[in-house]
């Protein structure tokens, strides 16, 4: 009886509604598919509404742009990226030289026949020659950056190839100089071709030389072949030719006709990023001036300007502030870049004078964008940043055609790299053109922002950026 009874309430415990679970849910096996069922269908539920959100997919597609734009930005103009017409000076003063035969020759010329055509039987098409006939143009042209590097041909060059003749034979040496400063990429490049430069033009010129000599030993007269008109003395004279044309025939496949000498020009000092401090120090100038034109853009919309001359204020106090954050970037990048990073600086001063220019003509362009179109002009000052970082980075003649007509021709970054790379590699010379670029552009932007005056102003402390 008592088993009866316990197995009853064990029957009815399982069977029974749990209200002490507060959920009321059913216990019994049967009843588990439908409370598994109610639980997809919620979870369906939670994952339809998720879906439905607009936010999502507007998201999905800021994040396709966002990404498609970098995409393009970054790599657009550095995926192909290939060098093509770098100019190059070539300074031609040999004055040849005349064989035995009359024959007059000028291995010189066919040197810049060589180069002027292809470099070890490879297309030249990376360089672009300008034949000179001065050694000292085309020095003054390397320091004016016209050039990225020279080569020259002395007088006694073909008067040195034909010493591989004699007993002392010395090769005829040509000078390479390299313009380090204007391009450490092209001064790469240039150092190796002219490993190839110098093995195809050797080849070429000991062929070249081989014909004239097989062809002036043709014109001797061969031992035997008029023995009657022969007398000992003739045959022993003829003999003893022969050998020295094969001596110098021997000669002339052992030695090296045409050496060449490097040497480097307007020269990248140690500690300076590999060349890239130009770089590196535009982009610096680039953010300061960003981070000052937001910066002041909140500050200002702070105040409630109602009139002409409250908004004319705002402006002179952006100005004046932007003036004095500049200078104190520089001051900061010159002690922790040369203090503590060692990086050489040819003159603290005139880098603190330089890098303030430059940020402060940065910040009158995006000031004027952000002040005028608030998010959007942010994002088209930082557009114009990420276009412009990889072009900065190459050389001119590495880019695309596109990209030197539609983006570098007004890039005002490549204008601040001219500006610093002057200054750290070629002593200032020729930095008065991309200065007063960057300073007219500047002035222009300052103008339009003082015009901006007289546009109606809404009478709202609300930012731009809906703040």
């Amino acid at each position: 009886m008592i088993t009866v009874t316990f197995y009853g309430i064990f029957m009815i415990n399982q069977h029974c509604v749990d209200f002490n679970s507060g959920v009321g849910e059913l216990h019994s096996p049967r009843l588990q598919p439908i409370k598994e069922n109610r639980e997809r269908v919620e979870m369906m539920e939670i994952i339809v509404g998720i879906l439905k959100q607009k936010i999502l997919w507007i998201g999905l597609a800021v994040m396709i742009l966002f990404a498609s734009v970098l995409t393009i930005a970054l790599l657009g103009s550095t995926i192909n990226a290939e060098l093509k017409g770098a100019p190059m000076a070539l300074v031609l003063q040999d004055e040849g030289v005349a064989l035995q035969s009359g024959v007059e020759l000028n291995f010189g010329q066919k040197i810049v026949e060589s180069v002027m055509t292809s470099i070890g039987g490879q297309d030249n098409s990376a360089f672009k020659w300008t034949i000179l006939t001065d050694k000292s143009e085309a020095m003054d042209a390397m320091n004016d950056q016209k050039y990225y590097g020279a080569l020259i041909i002395p007088k006694d060059f073909s008067k040195k190839v034909m010493s591989v003749t004699s007993a002392n034979q010395t090769p005829g040496e040509v000078e390479v100089y390299v313009n380090n400063g204007m391009s450490q990429t092209v001064a790469n490049i240039l150092t190796q071709v002219v490993g190839k430069m110098e093995t195809g033009i050797n080849d070429k010129l000991r062929t070249q030389l081989a014909a004239q000599l097989a062809s002036a030993t043709k014109q001797t007269p061969e031992i035997g072949q008029s023995p009657s008109k022969q007398t000992s003395q003739t045959a022993s004279a003829q003999a003893a030719a022969m050998q020295a044309q094969r001596q110098m025939m021997q000669n002339l496949q052992q030695n090296t006709l045409v050496s060449f000498t490097i040497d480097k020009v307007n020269v990248i000092p140690d500690h300076s990023a590999n060349g890239n401090a130009p770089v590196s120090v535009t982009m610096l100038a680039w953010m300061t001036g960003l981070i000052s034109s937001i910066l002041l853009f909140f500050v200002i919309k702070k105040v409630e300007q109602t009139k002409k001359t409250e908004k004319a204020l705002t402006i002179g106090i952006q100005i004046v502030c932007a003036i004095a954050f500049c200078f104190i970037a520089s001051l900061v990048i010159l002690i922790v870049g040369n203090g503590l990073l060692k990086m050489t600086v040819p003159n603290s001063f005139e880098f603190c004078l330089y890098f303030t220019l430059i940020s402060f003509s940065f910040f009158l362009m995006q000031s004027m964008l952000v002040n005028g179109l608030g998010a959007q002009g942010i994002v088209l000052v930082m557009l114009v940043f990420f276009f412009g970082l990889p072009m900065i980075s190459l050389p001119y003649e590495m880019l695309s055609s596109a990209s030197k007509f539609w983006l570098y021709s007004w890039m005002p970054l490549r204008f601040g790299v001219e500006v610093m790379r002057d200054f750290f590699y070629f002593a200032g010379t020729n930095m008065i053109k991309p200065m007063t670029s960057l300073l007219s552009a500047g002035a222009i932007c300052l103008v339009l922002s003082f015009l901006s005056v007289f546009m109606p102003v809404k009478k709202s402390k609300t930012s731009n950026l809906g703040f």
